[in-house]
């Protein structure tokens, strides 16, 4: 083959791959080794991209953008996709075949959108290993979203109107390692309402309405790291709430309405919690409190609201003294 025939040849292997690479308009591509990366940001983008998009692709994200409809013959245009990410747009609904042939699929990212309702189905069909529902409108969750062999180890579903937690949903989920239950209208955890995670380390419960927990609300969980607890409307806890519960090693219950804790309610192998922002109450009831606070090298410094004498006062430098003051004779 003379030297002008290979020019040639190269010019056409050259545009045959940048048709093969080629990037939909208003958006950026970045091709590596293994993975394609598509971005696409244009707040006028209103229609899903399927023909342009790169067969290479592994990672999309559509972001803030006017779309409002996607379908699974869309998705099909990225076989090998790995990663969907469509954040802050205005998809309401899904179709329940959505996922269909995304043998890949781990990760769908559908933060701020206006989901009120999912179908059925709408979640398999795919390995999915994580899955964001973050700030919508869902005031109910359905089992049948994941199949009952679901691999998911990451479910945010924070943000959202649910007055009871997922119960249902979760018992298809037992390799399930973090959950964000964040900024709902949970007012109550019966018992055992974690009991079928046995793998997970971090539960996020905060900014939402509980009143109470129960005693064995987390029963079943020994592999909880890190509990989130903070701006609720707690009153008191059971003393035996943590018990069990071993690696526990963070707790936030910040923002909430403790007045005191039962004895033996904190363990000493609790490495932070924070107690800050409590109506604590100090007198003699706040000893259990006030020991384990002067037993930790690394803590949060709640202070007293009442009663008057001692408002203000960093509970762990108060003195035995002053929470057991000696009765006048």
């Amino acid at each position: 083959m003379d030297s002008l025939s290979l020019l040639v040849l190269g010019v056409v292997l050259c545009f045959s791959c940048y048709g093969a690479f080629s990037c939909p308009k208003r958006c950026t591509c970045h091709v590596g080794i293994d993975t394609t990366e598509v971005v696409c940001p244009d707040v006028s983008l209103s229609r899903y991209p399927s023909d342009s998009l790169p067969g290479s692709t592994t990672s999309l994200t559509i972001q803030f953008t006017s779309l409002d409809n996607i379908t699974a013959y869309d998705l099909r245009a990225t076989p090998l996709l790995q990663e969907l990410h469509l954040p802050g747009n205005r998809l309401s609904s899904l179709p329940a075949h959505l996922l269909v042939g995304l043998q890949h699929l781990h990760t769908i990212d559908l933060t701020g959108n206006l989901f009120q309702t999912l179908p059925p189905q709408v979640f398999h069909h795919a390995p999915l290993l994580t899955l964001v529902l973050k700030d919508n409108l869902l005031t109910n969750v359905s089992a049948d979203w994941l199949p009952r062999t679901s691999n998911l180890t990451w479910l945010d579903l924070s943000g959202n109107k649910l007055s009871k937690g997922p119960s249902a949903l979760l018992q298809r989920l037992t390799r399930l390692e973090i959950l964000h239950l964040s900024q709902n209208h949970l007012e109550e955890l019966p018992a055992d309402s974690f009991h079928s995670l046995p793998a997970l380390e971090r539960l996020y419960l905060d900014e939402n309405k509980l009143q109470a927990l129960d005693a064995k609300a987390f029963s079943g969980n020994a592999n909880l790291t890190h509990l989130f607890l903070q701006k609720n409307q707690l009153e008191s806890l059971p003393a035996a709430v943590f018990h069990g519960l071993a690696r526990l090693h963070y707790v936030d219950l910040s923002e909430n309405k403790l007045g005191s804790l039962a004895s033996g309610t904190l363990a000493e192998g609790m490495v932070w919690v924070d107690l800050s922002s409590n109506p604590w109450h100090c007198d003699a009831a706040l000893v259990p409190l006030w020991k384990w606070l002067c037993g930790q090298s690394d803590r949060s410094e709640p202070t007293c609201v009442s009663p008057e004498a001692l408002k203000g006062r960093v509970i762990s430098q108060l003195t035995s003294a002053e929470l057991s003051p000696v009765p006048a004779q």
